[in-house]
């Protein structure tokens, strides 16, 4: 019996609801202006600019939507952070982690929305127009990488181009990135670790800093949480930042020698304190006990994989790329956390530490994850392998009839898709969770189009990419231990891989 779970009913048939199209999905977060995306177009995130988020949707859509990356990089670096406040944990050069304002594309805001708004404002410093939250440690590193991106494809004019900052300076994107640099640069120097590191200043912001923001994720392998009293690093945030700093040098030539020292010294550092040889793995960070002393965050998650979609393994001696690369790929792709849905937040082995389905846990499967560990396969030589994660994608939308912000997994790997207040009187599950997804999420919507493009037939066909033999040979390995799965256009078919198992959720009291 799978913990946390409670059956009732048999099984239902499927949801009836029409599968929104991309391209409206798409349209259903973007401001009225074109400017920027909004987080998703449900209930909690609707109208509100995420950094991170809308980095994300950015990359994903950099060859499709040049004109929205554009703006939606001219928009961050509008709201970058000029001054040092606690209460909103903004600092000179700081991406924002989240804007919201009272007037959403030309109308107030009303009803839980305006009430989320109000609420977050009390605690993080806005008022009662403008609240701009600056609780990210990993979306300055992705702008400078996603800025790069776009310099590279589509050149450096918009480097030229002027925005004005919240303090009304108008400034160039070319010194916004300046100011990301020394942002970045100041982290590396104070960080005790030599890693970034992140600690809250406001006793009312989050704990967590990182993408995986829930207060349950960082937690150590005898369920112990972290010390969110002192200073944390997460592995993620080291290849952004690795990145980061390679954009640095090429934005700033002049500082380009020390940019890559920075740069070498944060992914050697990474490595020597983070891989673990006995394991063949990444931790997923670091905090300290009380009295300063390091402690590595052994508990195997999903984390380290985003290493794969970066340059943070590019320029290592080759056995000890292979090595690394190898290692992480075959981790990852493995029974512990490969799931009909796509790669499990948390290794199913660390179910236990947490006594119910965890927003980012080991029941939990996020898009947004699986299509970078999907990149990222690509980038490493593995296009097979990035396949079967894009179709366990395109499988789940097409299931679901939504561009989910996440779903639940069960122990078996299987799906769970009902949406809960659809019909929670006939649910054939009951989960302890902590919570509901939104049904149209924009960082999924964009991995949708960015998948769906390169499938395209209109789309100048093109060789797969060459294949040295150590690369070849561990796809082949790899794919003989993993369940095949197909993108079916079929709905029978579809049905059969992903039958229904609609659930009811139960919020545990400590969520």
């Amino acid at each position: 019996m799978i913990p946390h779970i409670q059956r009732s009913l048999g099984s239902l048939p499927p949801v009836r609801r029409v599968l929104t199209l991309p391209s409206l999905a798409l349209a259903s977060v973007m401001a009225s202006d074109g400017s920027t995306v909004y987080a998703s177009s449900d209930l909690l995130y609707k109208g509100a600019v995420f950094g991170r988020d809308s980095l994300a949707v950015a990359e994903d859509l950099l060859l499709l939507k040049p004109g929205l990356v554009h703006n939606i990089l001219l928009t961050l670096g509008r709201l970058q952070g000029v001054q040092v406040n606690a209460a909103n944990e903004e600092e000179p050069g700081k991406i924002i982690h989240e804007y919201r304002a009272a007037i959403v594309d030309g109308k107030p805001i009303k009803g839980r929305q305006h009430d989320i708004f109000r609420e977050l404002s009390q605690k993080w410093g806005g008022d009662n127009n403008v609240l701009v939250y600056y609780a990210s440690v990993d979306a300055t590193p992705h702008f400078l990488r996603t800025l790069l991106a776009y310099c590279r494809q589509y050149g450096d004019g918009i480097l030229g181009e002027y925005v004005t900052q919240r303090n009304g300076k108008k400034v160039t994107m070319r010194y916004a990135a300046d100011r990301a640099v020394r942002w970045l640069f100041d982290r590396l120097d104070d960080s005790r670790s030599g890693l970034i590191e992140y600690q809250r200043r406001n006793p009312e912001s989050f704990l967590n800093h990182v993408w995986k923001d829930s207060n349950e994720f960082y937690i150590h392998e005898n369920g112990e949480p972290v010390n969110h009293d002192q200073p944390i690093a997460s592995i993620e945030v080291q290849s952004l930042a690795y990145d980061a700093l390679l954009a640095a040098a090429e934005f700033f030539p002049e500082e380009a020698e020390d940019a890559y020292d920075y740069a070498r010294a944060l992914r050697d550092r990474t490595i020597e304190l983070l891989w673990q040889p006995d394991r063949h793995y990444f931790a997923l960070g670091l905090d300290y006990v009380s009295d300063g002393t390091m402690r590595i965050i052994k508990t195997v998650t999903s984390n380290p994989a985003s290493l794969l979609d970066s340059a943070f393994f590019d320029n290592l001696p080759e056995l000890d790329r292979q090595h690394y690369v190898g290692s992480v790929v075959r981790r990852i792709m493995g029974t512990d956390f490969l799931t009909n849905a796509g790669i499990r937040s948390r290794s199913l082995a660390g179910a236990h530490l947490v006594s119910f389905w965890d927003y980012h846990g080991s029941y939990v499967s996020w898009p947004k994850d699986t299509y970078a560990v999907a990149r990222g396969l690509r980038r490493q030589g593995f296009p097979r392998l990035s396949r079967q994660l894009e179709n366990r994608l395109v499988n789940l939308i097409r299931r679901t009839r939504d561009y989910p912000e996440f779903v639940y997994v069960d122990g078996w790997g299987r799906v769970l898709p009902g949406i809960p207040k659809s019909i929670p009187r006939r649910a054939t599950v009951t989960i302890q969770g902590s919570n509901a997804p939104e049904r149209i999420q924009a960082w999924t919507v964009s991995a949708i189009m960015a998948i769906m493009a390169r499938r395209s037939p209109l789309r100048t066909r093109r060789g797969s990419p060459l294949q040295d033999a150590w690369q070849q040979q561990l796809e082949g390995q790899v794919l003989e231990t993993i369940p095949k799965m197909n993108a079916y256009l079929n709905p029978f078919r579809l049905w059969l891989q992903y039958p229904t198992h609609t659930y009811h959720l139960d919020r545990p009291q400590a969520a």
